[in-house]
């Protein structure tokens, strides 16, 4: 496999971002070997203290979309602040801006200026909402975002708050996607230029399936969001739960013969058969416990899996945001 840990060796991003998406977005960037140089208001980025904290006072988000980073403090509200950003940005490959819509350019900073000084400047702007939206200058959060890309109401309702910053994270890995991808023109044009994603774009990406049916005048309850028996959660006897992800013909035939049922295969799909399908899958699963159904089906490759608590699933070793891929040089 190809190593991709230098491949932006030599790259100078310079960061103007607080909380999940544009500390992301650099995270990423320095996973690939870019210098990131982080720059805080006094007092630091708020994700810093944002409740809980680990031992060590800061928030373990923050320590870990920041570790492999150079953090500066900066009074962007002092001349003189303005002033070492600028220069610092002379020199930077990459600007990542976080703000609300229009602060760089409010405090001086505008595109034109600093391509000015540095015309193979790739700004990438990570908003709240599009900049063509009539509410593009309005606060958001992930939740927000969620909500107005009908994320939250694509599953079971009422709906819930969601226990993942999706529309944070993935408007994080879009932009970085995109910067890579500025990069490779600038390689051809010589010049820097404009990148522009949201949260509220990430999250409606997410939601693409339902809104793909939507669009075509399809109820949202065909998509994949528990309305199949094939494709749900299962409480255990334990009170743990089950996620069984059996789309294919193949996989469900294995679930139903390893749980003695094989006359609901010919079911699988069958509409007006779901909630009795999931009533006696909810049934059977509730008489053993998680431990008991995963050597069940363990040997079978039938994708069904245990729903993890997270301090479960970060016994691996493997959390990280630099890259959630694996490479190294071939021999």
């Amino acid at each position: 496999m190809l190593n991709l840990s230098q491949t932006l060796h030599g790259v100078l991003v310079v960061e103007v971002a607080s909380y999940i998406p544009g500390p992301l977005c650099a995270a990423i960037l320095a996973g690939l070997g870019a210098t990131v140089i982080k720059i805080e208001r006094p007092g630091g980025d708020p994700m810093r203290s944002l409740p809980p904290l680990d031992q060590s006072g800061e928030n373990p988000l923050f320590a870990l979309l920041n570790r492999s980073k150079q953090c500066r403090a900066l009074n962007l509200r002092q001349a003189t602040d303005i002033a070492n950003l600028r220069d610092m940005l002379q020199s930077a490959d990459v600007l990542i801006d976080g703000l609300r819509p229009g602060a760089l350019a409010r405090l001086g900073l505008t595109d034109d200026s600093l391509w000015h000084t540095n015309p193979r400047l790739l700004i990438v702007s990570i908003g709240g909402f599009p900049s063509t939206h009539a509410e593009r200058d309005q606060a958001l959060h992930d939740l927000n975002a969620q909500a107005l890309s009908g994320l939250l109401s694509t599953g079971e309702l009422p709906p819930r708050v969601p226990g993942v910053h999706a529309s944070d994270m993935v408007s994080g890995l879009m932009a970085a996607s995109a910067t890579l991808a500025g990069l490779l023109t600038r390689n051809t044009t010589g010049r820097g230029g404009r990148i522009e994603t949201s949260m509220l774009a990430a999250a409606r990406w997410l939601n693409a399936p339902a809104l793909a049916l939507a669009l075509a005048g399809l109820h949202t309850a065909d998509t994949l969001n528990g309305s199949l028996a094939c494709y749900r959660l299962y409480q255990t006897a334990d009170g743990r739960f089950l996620a069984v992800a059996a789309l294919e013909s193949h996989f469900w035939q294995r679930i139903c013969i390893a749980i003695n049922r094989p006359d609901l295969i010919p079911l699988q799909y069958e509409q007006s058969a779901q909630p009795t399908l999931i009533a006696v899958l909810a049934t059977i699963f509730r008489q053993r416990s998680l431990a008991e159904w995963l050597s069940v089906f363990a040997p079978l490759d039938a994708c069904v899996s245990p729903v993890l608590l997270p301090t479960e699933a970060a016994q691996d070793g493997q959390v990280g945001v630099e890259l959630a891929i694996e490479s190294r040089t071939t021999a």
